[in-house]
Protein backbone atom coordinates (compact mmCIF):
# COMPACT_ATOMS: atom_id res chain seq x y z
CA UNK A 1 0.00 0.00 0.00
CA UNK A 2 1.29 3.48 -0.81
CA UNK A 3 1.17 6.62 1.32
CA UNK A 4 -2.01 7.88 -0.36
CA UNK A 5 -3.83 4.62 0.32
CA UNK A 6 -2.83 4.64 4.00
CA UNK A 7 -3.85 8.29 4.32
CA UNK A 8 -7.25 7.58 2.79
CA UNK A 9 -7.79 4.53 5.04
CA UNK A 10 -6.83 6.48 8.17
CA UNK A 11 -8.96 9.47 7.13
CA UNK A 12 -11.97 7.18 6.72
CA UNK A 13 -11.34 5.62 10.15
CA UNK A 14 -11.04 9.10 11.70
CA UNK A 15 -14.35 10.09 10.11
CA UNK A 16 -16.02 7.03 11.65
CA UNK A 17 -14.63 7.92 15.08
CA UNK A 18 -15.81 11.51 14.68
CA UNK A 19 -19.34 10.33 13.90
CA UNK A 20 -19.34 8.09 16.98
CA UNK A 21 -18.05 10.95 19.13
CA UNK A 22 -20.71 13.37 17.85
CA UNK A 23 -23.41 10.84 18.73
CA UNK A 24 -22.27 10.42 22.34
CA UNK A 25 -21.10 13.97 23.04
CA UNK A 26 -22.91 15.84 25.85
CA UNK A 27 -21.83 19.46 26.37
CA UNK A 28 -24.05 20.09 29.40
CA UNK A 29 -24.07 16.81 31.30
CA UNK A 30 -21.55 14.63 33.05
CA UNK A 31 -20.31 11.35 31.61
CA UNK A 32 -20.58 8.16 33.60
CA UNK A 33 -17.38 6.26 34.36
CA UNK A 34 -17.78 3.63 31.65
CA UNK A 35 -18.48 6.38 29.11
CA UNK A 36 -15.25 8.11 30.12
CA UNK A 37 -13.33 4.87 29.55
CA UNK A 38 -14.97 4.44 26.15
CA UNK A 39 -14.15 8.05 25.20
CA UNK A 40 -10.52 7.48 26.24
CA UNK A 41 -10.31 4.48 23.87
CA UNK A 42 -11.92 6.54 21.09
CA UNK A 43 -9.63 9.56 21.62
CA UNK A 44 -6.45 7.46 21.75
CA UNK A 45 -7.49 5.54 18.64
CA UNK A 46 -8.01 8.86 16.81
CA UNK A 47 -4.67 10.24 18.03
CA UNK A 48 -2.79 7.14 16.86
CA UNK A 49 -4.48 7.25 13.45
CA UNK A 50 -3.39 10.87 13.10
CA UNK A 51 0.19 10.16 14.24
CA UNK A 52 0.39 7.11 11.98
CA UNK A 53 -0.63 9.25 9.00
CA UNK A 54 2.01 11.88 9.87
CA UNK A 55 4.67 9.20 10.12
CA UNK A 56 3.88 7.99 6.61
CA UNK A 57 3.85 11.52 5.21
CA UNK A 58 7.22 12.41 6.79
CA UNK A 59 8.95 9.09 6.18
CA UNK A 60 12.01 9.46 3.92
CA UNK A 61 11.74 13.23 3.49
CA UNK A 62 15.27 14.61 3.81
CA UNK A 63 15.39 17.64 6.10
CA UNK A 64 16.67 18.36 9.60
CA UNK A 65 13.30 19.78 10.66
CA UNK A 66 11.48 16.75 9.20
CA UNK A 67 13.88 14.45 11.04
CA UNK A 68 13.21 16.11 14.41
CA UNK A 69 9.46 16.00 13.72
CA UNK A 70 9.68 12.32 12.78
CA UNK A 71 11.58 11.43 15.96
CA UNK A 72 9.11 13.36 18.13
CA UNK A 73 6.09 11.72 16.46
CA UNK A 74 7.71 8.27 16.71
CA UNK A 75 8.27 8.71 20.46
CA UNK A 76 4.68 9.80 21.13
CA UNK A 77 3.33 7.08 18.84
CA UNK A 78 5.42 4.42 20.58
CA UNK A 79 4.34 5.59 24.06
CA UNK A 80 0.64 5.70 23.17
CA UNK A 81 0.45 2.44 21.19
CA UNK A 82 -0.48 0.12 24.12
CA UNK A 83 -2.75 2.75 25.76
CA UNK A 84 -6.03 1.86 23.94
CA UNK A 85 -5.55 -1.79 24.94
CA UNK A 86 -4.91 -0.70 28.54
CA UNK A 87 -8.14 1.31 28.69
CA UNK A 88 -9.94 -1.55 26.98
CA UNK A 89 -8.91 -3.85 29.84
CA UNK A 90 -10.33 -1.36 32.34
CA UNK A 91 -13.52 -1.03 30.29
CA UNK A 92 -14.04 -4.80 30.18
CA UNK A 93 -13.42 -5.08 33.92
CA UNK A 94 -15.93 -2.32 34.65
CA UNK A 95 -18.55 -3.94 32.43
CA UNK A 96 -18.32 -7.01 34.67
CA UNK A 97 -18.12 -5.48 38.16
CA UNK A 98 -19.38 -1.88 37.72
CA UNK A 99 -17.05 -0.77 40.52
CA UNK A 100 -14.70 2.21 40.40
CA UNK A 101 -13.11 1.06 43.66
CA UNK A 102 -11.96 -2.13 41.96
CA UNK A 103 -10.52 -0.15 39.05
CA UNK A 104 -8.49 1.92 41.52
CA UNK A 105 -7.14 -1.27 43.12
CA UNK A 106 -5.96 -2.82 39.86
CA UNK A 107 -4.79 0.45 38.27
CA UNK A 108 -1.17 0.37 39.44
CA UNK A 109 -0.34 -3.19 38.28
CA UNK A 110 -2.20 -2.54 35.03
CA UNK A 111 -0.14 0.63 34.45
CA UNK A 112 3.22 -1.11 34.98
CA UNK A 113 3.65 -2.39 31.38
CA UNK A 114 2.73 1.08 30.08
CA UNK A 115 5.42 2.62 32.28
CA UNK A 116 8.15 0.29 30.98
CA UNK A 117 7.03 0.86 27.40
CA UNK A 118 7.21 4.66 27.92
CA UNK A 119 10.77 4.40 29.29
CA UNK A 120 11.88 2.20 26.38
CA UNK A 121 10.21 4.58 23.90
CA UNK A 122 12.09 7.59 25.28
CA UNK A 123 15.41 5.71 25.31
CA UNK A 124 14.78 4.66 21.69
CA UNK A 125 15.72 8.19 20.60
CA UNK A 126 19.33 7.41 21.60
CA UNK A 127 19.55 3.61 21.46
CA UNK A 128 16.95 2.57 18.88
CA UNK A 129 15.18 0.08 21.13
CA UNK A 130 11.63 0.38 19.75
CA UNK A 131 12.41 2.35 16.60
CA UNK A 132 15.19 4.07 14.72
CA UNK A 133 15.05 7.05 12.35
CA UNK A 134 18.07 6.83 10.06
CA UNK A 135 19.95 9.75 8.49
CA UNK A 136 17.71 9.71 5.44
CA UNK A 137 14.72 10.12 7.77
CA UNK A 138 13.40 6.58 7.17
CA UNK A 139 11.65 4.78 10.02
CA UNK A 140 12.92 1.33 11.09
CA UNK A 141 11.72 -1.04 13.79
CA UNK A 142 14.05 -1.47 16.75
CA UNK A 143 15.16 -4.65 18.45
CA UNK A 144 12.50 -4.24 21.17
CA UNK A 145 9.62 -3.39 18.83
CA UNK A 146 8.00 -6.72 19.59
CA UNK A 147 8.11 -5.92 23.32
CA UNK A 148 5.67 -3.08 22.62
CA UNK A 149 3.51 -5.42 20.53
CA UNK A 150 3.60 -8.01 23.31
CA UNK A 151 2.22 -5.46 25.80
CA UNK A 152 -0.72 -4.76 23.50
CA UNK A 153 -1.46 -8.47 23.16
CA UNK A 154 -1.04 -8.95 26.90
CA UNK A 155 -3.88 -6.50 27.57
CA UNK A 156 -6.07 -7.96 24.82
CA UNK A 157 -5.55 -11.60 25.79
CA UNK A 158 -6.01 -10.83 29.48
CA UNK A 159 -9.30 -9.05 28.73
CA UNK A 160 -10.59 -11.88 26.55
CA UNK A 161 -9.78 -14.53 29.19
CA UNK A 162 -11.27 -12.34 31.92
CA UNK A 163 -14.51 -11.81 29.97
CA UNK A 164 -14.83 -15.54 29.23
CA UNK A 165 -14.40 -16.49 32.90
CA UNK A 166 -16.82 -13.76 34.06
CA UNK A 167 -19.43 -14.27 31.34
CA UNK A 168 -22.12 -15.18 33.88
CA UNK A 169 -22.07 -11.57 35.06
CA UNK A 170 -22.76 -10.22 31.56
CA UNK A 171 -25.76 -10.08 29.28
CA UNK A 172 -25.24 -12.25 26.22
CA UNK A 173 -25.06 -9.32 23.80
CA UNK A 174 -22.54 -7.48 25.97
CA UNK A 175 -20.46 -10.64 26.38
CA UNK A 176 -20.26 -11.28 22.63
CA UNK A 177 -19.45 -7.62 21.95
CA UNK A 178 -16.60 -7.62 24.48
CA UNK A 179 -15.12 -10.71 22.85
CA UNK A 180 -15.49 -9.28 19.36
CA UNK A 181 -13.69 -6.07 20.30
CA UNK A 182 -10.32 -7.80 20.55
CA UNK A 183 -10.61 -9.65 17.25
CA UNK A 184 -9.98 -6.87 14.64
CA UNK A 185 -6.90 -5.32 16.37
CA UNK A 186 -5.63 -8.82 17.18
CA UNK A 187 -5.67 -9.79 13.49
CA UNK A 188 -4.47 -6.36 12.35
CA UNK A 189 -1.58 -6.47 14.78
CA UNK A 190 -0.45 -9.91 13.59
CA UNK A 191 -0.53 -8.78 9.94
CA UNK A 192 1.34 -5.58 10.79
CA UNK A 193 4.00 -7.46 12.81
CA UNK A 194 4.61 -10.09 10.12
CA UNK A 195 4.60 -7.79 7.10
CA UNK A 196 6.78 -4.73 7.60
CA UNK A 197 5.32 -1.68 5.88
CA UNK A 198 1.69 -2.71 6.40
CA UNK A 199 -0.14 -0.44 8.87
CA UNK A 200 -3.78 -1.36 9.47
CA UNK A 201 -4.03 -1.96 13.22
CA UNK A 202 -5.67 1.38 14.09
CA UNK A 203 -8.18 1.10 11.27
CA UNK A 204 -9.01 -2.34 12.68
CA UNK A 205 -9.33 -0.88 16.18
CA UNK A 206 -11.77 1.70 14.78
CA UNK A 207 -13.97 -1.22 13.73
CA UNK A 208 -13.80 -2.52 17.31
CA UNK A 209 -14.83 0.87 18.69
CA UNK A 210 -17.77 0.87 16.29
CA UNK A 211 -18.80 -2.62 17.46
CA UNK A 212 -18.81 -1.51 21.09
CA UNK A 213 -20.67 1.71 20.30
CA UNK A 214 -23.42 -0.09 18.39
CA UNK A 215 -23.83 -3.02 20.77
CA UNK A 216 -23.17 -1.51 24.20
CA UNK A 217 -22.91 2.27 24.38
CA UNK A 218 -25.81 3.24 22.12
CA UNK A 219 -27.92 0.23 23.11
CA UNK A 220 -28.10 1.53 26.63
CA UNK A 221 -30.51 4.10 25.23
CA UNK A 222 -29.43 6.40 28.01
CA UNK A 223 -30.69 9.67 26.58
CA UNK A 224 -34.20 11.00 26.21
CA UNK A 225 -34.51 11.90 22.52
CA UNK A 226 -36.73 14.96 23.11
CA UNK A 227 -35.02 16.85 25.93
CA UNK A 228 -31.46 15.55 25.56
CA UNK A 229 -31.51 14.63 29.25
CA UNK A 230 -30.65 11.21 30.56
CA UNK A 231 -33.57 8.81 30.95
CA UNK A 232 -34.84 6.63 33.79
CA UNK A 233 -32.58 3.71 32.86
CA UNK A 234 -29.52 5.90 33.16
CA UNK A 235 -30.71 7.19 36.53
CA UNK A 236 -30.98 3.59 37.76
CA UNK A 237 -27.48 2.85 36.43
CA UNK A 238 -26.13 5.97 38.11
CA UNK A 239 -27.66 5.08 41.50
CA UNK A 240 -26.31 1.51 41.33
CA UNK A 241 -22.85 2.84 40.53
CA UNK A 242 -23.05 5.46 43.29
CA UNK A 243 -24.09 2.89 45.88
CA UNK A 244 -21.16 0.65 44.96
CA UNK A 245 -18.58 3.44 44.96
CA UNK A 246 -19.77 5.99 47.53
CA UNK A 247 -17.41 6.81 50.38
CA UNK A 248 -18.22 6.27 54.04
CA UNK A 249 -20.68 8.88 55.24
CA UNK A 250 -21.49 10.11 51.74
CA UNK A 251 -24.97 11.39 50.99
CA UNK A 252 -26.70 12.32 47.77
CA UNK A 253 -29.35 14.94 47.16
CA UNK A 254 -32.43 13.98 45.18
CA UNK A 255 -34.97 16.29 43.54
CA UNK A 256 -38.20 15.18 41.89
CA UNK A 257 -39.75 17.90 39.73
CA UNK A 258 -43.11 17.77 37.96
CA UNK A 259 -44.07 20.23 35.21
CA UNK A 260 -47.29 21.91 36.37
CA UNK A 261 -50.29 22.27 34.02
CA UNK A 262 -48.64 20.11 31.38
CA UNK A 263 -51.96 18.54 30.35
CA UNK A 264 -53.47 22.02 29.96
CA UNK A 265 -50.56 23.09 27.72
CA UNK A 266 -51.18 20.06 25.49
CA UNK A 267 -54.95 20.53 25.45
CA UNK A 268 -55.00 24.29 24.80
CA UNK A 269 -51.92 24.91 22.65
CA UNK A 270 -51.31 21.46 21.18
CA UNK A 271 -48.76 18.67 21.61
CA UNK A 272 -46.03 20.59 19.78
CA UNK A 273 -46.30 23.26 22.50
CA UNK A 274 -46.17 20.47 25.08
CA UNK A 275 -42.97 19.12 23.52
CA UNK A 276 -41.50 22.63 23.51
CA UNK A 277 -42.44 23.05 27.18
CA UNK A 278 -40.62 19.81 28.05
CA UNK A 279 -37.51 20.95 26.19
CA UNK A 280 -37.64 24.34 27.93
CA UNK A 281 -38.09 22.64 31.29
CA UNK A 282 -35.06 20.47 30.57
CA UNK A 283 -32.99 23.52 29.63
CA UNK A 284 -33.95 25.27 32.88
CA UNK A 285 -32.88 22.19 34.85
CA UNK A 286 -29.55 22.08 32.98
CA UNK A 287 -28.96 25.78 33.67
CA UNK A 288 -29.85 25.29 37.34
CA UNK A 289 -27.81 22.20 38.15
CA UNK A 290 -25.04 22.02 35.54
CA UNK A 291 -23.18 19.04 34.13
CA UNK A 292 -21.67 18.01 37.48
CA UNK A 293 -25.08 16.61 38.52
CA UNK A 294 -27.23 13.95 36.88
CA UNK A 295 -30.46 15.30 35.36
CA UNK A 296 -33.02 12.85 33.97
CA UNK A 297 -36.43 12.90 32.40
CA UNK A 298 -37.99 10.28 34.63
CA UNK A 299 -41.16 9.86 32.60
CA UNK A 300 -43.86 12.03 31.03
CA UNK A 301 -43.58 15.46 32.61
CA UNK A 302 -41.52 14.29 35.61
CA UNK A 303 -37.83 14.97 36.05
CA UNK A 304 -35.39 13.70 38.65
CA UNK A 305 -31.99 15.09 39.63
CA UNK A 306 -29.18 13.45 41.63
CA UNK A 307 -26.90 16.04 43.19
CA UNK A 308 -23.57 15.97 44.96
CA UNK A 309 -24.17 18.16 48.02
CA UNK A 310 -22.53 19.09 51.31
CA UNK A 311 -25.77 19.02 53.31
CA UNK A 312 -29.42 20.05 53.47
CA UNK A 313 -28.62 23.76 53.30
CA UNK A 314 -26.74 23.17 50.08
CA UNK A 315 -29.67 21.19 48.66
CA UNK A 316 -32.17 23.90 49.62
CA UNK A 317 -30.02 26.57 47.96
CA UNK A 318 -29.95 24.56 44.75
CA UNK A 319 -33.76 24.23 44.80
CA UNK A 320 -34.03 27.99 45.33
CA UNK A 321 -31.74 28.53 42.35
CA UNK A 322 -34.09 26.40 40.24
CA UNK A 323 -37.07 28.50 41.34
CA UNK A 324 -35.18 31.70 40.55
CA UNK A 325 -34.30 30.44 37.08
CA UNK A 326 -37.92 29.45 36.45
CA UNK A 327 -39.07 32.94 37.43
CA UNK A 328 -36.45 34.57 35.19
CA UNK A 329 -37.42 32.35 32.26
CA UNK A 330 -41.12 33.21 32.55
CA UNK A 331 -40.37 36.93 32.80
CA UNK A 332 -38.52 36.88 29.47
CA UNK A 333 -40.56 34.20 27.68
CA UNK A 334 -42.90 35.01 24.78
CA UNK A 335 -44.88 31.79 25.33
CA UNK A 336 -48.61 31.93 26.05
CA UNK A 337 -48.00 29.55 28.94
CA UNK A 338 -45.67 29.59 31.94
CA UNK A 339 -43.18 26.97 33.06
CA UNK A 340 -43.61 25.97 36.69
CA UNK A 341 -42.45 22.99 38.74
CA UNK A 342 -43.78 21.21 41.77
CA UNK A 343 -40.72 20.00 43.64
CA UNK A 344 -39.95 17.35 46.22
CA UNK A 345 -36.43 16.95 47.56
CA UNK A 346 -34.42 15.30 50.32
CA UNK A 347 -31.07 13.68 51.09
CA UNK A 348 -30.55 10.01 50.32
CA UNK A 349 -28.45 8.35 53.01
CA UNK A 350 -27.73 4.62 52.45
CA UNK A 351 -27.25 4.19 56.22
CA UNK A 352 -30.92 5.04 56.80
CA UNK A 353 -31.90 1.63 55.42
CA UNK A 354 -33.99 3.24 52.70
CA UNK A 355 -33.63 1.69 49.25
CA UNK A 356 -33.33 3.76 46.09
CA UNK A 357 -36.91 2.94 45.10
CA UNK A 358 -38.18 3.91 48.55
CA UNK A 359 -36.29 7.18 48.34
CA UNK A 360 -37.80 7.95 44.94
CA UNK A 361 -41.29 7.32 46.33
CA UNK A 362 -40.41 9.54 49.28
CA UNK A 363 -39.43 12.58 47.22
CA UNK A 364 -42.31 11.82 44.84
CA UNK A 365 -44.74 12.17 47.78
CA UNK A 366 -43.02 15.39 48.80
CA UNK A 367 -43.47 16.67 45.25
CA UNK A 368 -47.19 15.92 45.29
CA UNK A 369 -47.50 17.68 48.66
CA UNK A 370 -45.91 20.72 47.02
CA UNK A 371 -48.35 20.41 44.10
CA UNK A 372 -51.32 20.38 46.52
CA UNK A 373 -50.03 23.48 48.27
CA UNK A 374 -49.63 25.18 44.90
CA UNK A 375 -53.25 24.39 43.96
CA UNK A 376 -54.46 25.74 47.31
CA UNK A 377 -52.56 28.96 46.70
Amino acid sequence: MNILAYSELNAFALAVLLIVFINIYHSTQQYLFEQKLFLAILALNAALLFLDTLQWLLNGRPSTSFRFASIFIAVIYSILTPAPCFFWSLYADYQVYQEKKRIKKILLPMLTPLFFNAVISLLSVFYGFSFNIDRTNVYHRGSLFYFMAAICYLYLVYSMIFVVFKRKFLAKKVYISLLLFALPPFIGGIVQSLFYGVSIIWACTTLSVLIIYINIQSNQLNTDYLTGLYNRRQFDNYMQEWLKNCKEGAALGGIMADLNSFKKINDVWGHSAGDTALVEAGNILKASFGKENLICRYGGDEFIVALKISGMDDLVSKVERLKANVKEFNEHSTNQYCINFSVGYDIFDPKSGMTVQQFIKHIDHLMYDDKKREKER
